[in-house]
């Protein structure tokens, strides 16, 4: 019997930080949750993605990731409570949450990290407000003096690490991508994975600010991946100033030729071809198509005339064209 549709947008329920010990498993559908050391790892290196599901305090979906973090002596786990759902739609939950979970891409899984360390944090700082002031620290009896040293920091990456298991290396990397994507929009584009965006910042960063954002706006367009943007910007990075800032003129230009001869010379290939090149090119296939279809012999022979003196044009300036662009030369 087929399973009713879940109609509730479970993704849009609070993410909150509820404590292992006090998640209740109950009965599941799945009693062998099969090998858990490659998920153990991903959690370890990249935190919970996918927070699982809850409701009250029972499991409704994620055994295998309660248990990956639990073995990872993580004490609060991510989780959506789902109380508001009736039987049936959980249990349809329970059977369609391996196939018909969407992956996200790499910037919402760092977005999704981001949001755990920032609860974390949030938790470490409400934890120590509620410290009773009968454990703060007291003058020496004989001294008078209050105990040197710096106080504990609340919101300590170690401290976040031990909540979520997101070592403090990874909650750089995290924080840096997530503030990288939002300052570099073309950093959010397919195929930008985190250690792109990451070696993407640290070039930018290279560069005087008035010039980041230019360069980002340049190479924020369809049809260049990672592995050509990031050429570009360690071109950008070694340019002498002048040379960037022609890069940058070139790129506001309104003819879109310049546009796309600003993207040329920071790929350190040659600048387009003239435009003109392809509409004479078509003239000549034109003339040999109508010297082809002429049925009128003294027309026929001025027009396979008039095409030859085209095609000899095109040749000629398909030649100087392509020694302009080898010599780096602007074509106006």
């Amino acid at each position: 019997m087929k399973h009713a549709p879940v109609n509730v947008a479970v993704t849009h329920a609070v993410v909150t930080h509820v404590p292992i010990a006090d998640i209740v498993i109950g009965e599941r559908r799945r009693t062998k949750l099969g090998r858990l050391n490659a998920l153990v790892a991903s959690i370890k290196a990249n935190g919970l993605v996918h927070p699982i599901l809850l409701r009250g305090t029972t499991l409704v979906a994620g055994h295998r990731r309660l248990e990956a973090c639990r073995s990872l002596n993580m004490k609060t786990i991510p989780a959506r409570q789902v109380a508001h759902m009736t039987d049936e739609e959980l249990r349809a939950i329970e059977l369609d949450e391996n196939t018909a979970r969407e992956g996200l891409t790499t910037l919402e899984a760092s977005r999704t990290r981001l949001a755990q360390i920032r609860q974390a944090e949030a938790d470490l700082k409400s934890k120590a407000v509620s410290v009773p002031s009968g454990n703060e620290k007291r003058p020496h009896r004989k001294t008078g003096r209050a105990p040197t040293g710096r106080p504990p920091e609340t919101n300590s990456m170690r401290g976040v690490a031990e909540a979520t298991g997101i070592s403090p290396a990874e909650q750089d990397r995290v924080e840096r991508h997530v503030a990288l994507a939002e300052q570099y929009p073309f950093l959010q584009r397919s195929g930008w994975g985190r250690p792109d965006a990451l070696d993407a910042g640290q070039y930018l960063n290279q560069l005087p600010e008035a010039d980041r954002g230019p360069i980002a706006a340049l190479l924020n367009q369809p049809g260049i991946p990672p592995e050509k943007a990031l050429p570009c910007l360690a071109h950008a990075v070694e340019m002498e100033s002048a040379a960037r800032r022609h890069v940058i003129a070139l790129s506001t230009d309104p003819d879109d030729l310049k546009r796309r001869e600003a993207l040329t010379i920071l790929a350190k290939v040659p600048p387009p071809a003239d435009p003109a090149l392809g509409a004479v090119s078509e003239m000549v296939d034109l003339g040999r198509r109508a010297t082809g279809l002429c049925r009128m012999p003294q027309f026929r022979s001025r027009i396979a005339d008039t095409t030859k003196q085209i095609s000899d044009i095109y040749r000629e300036f398909s030649a100087a064209d392509k020694e302009a662009r080898r010599n780096g030369q602007t074509v106006c």
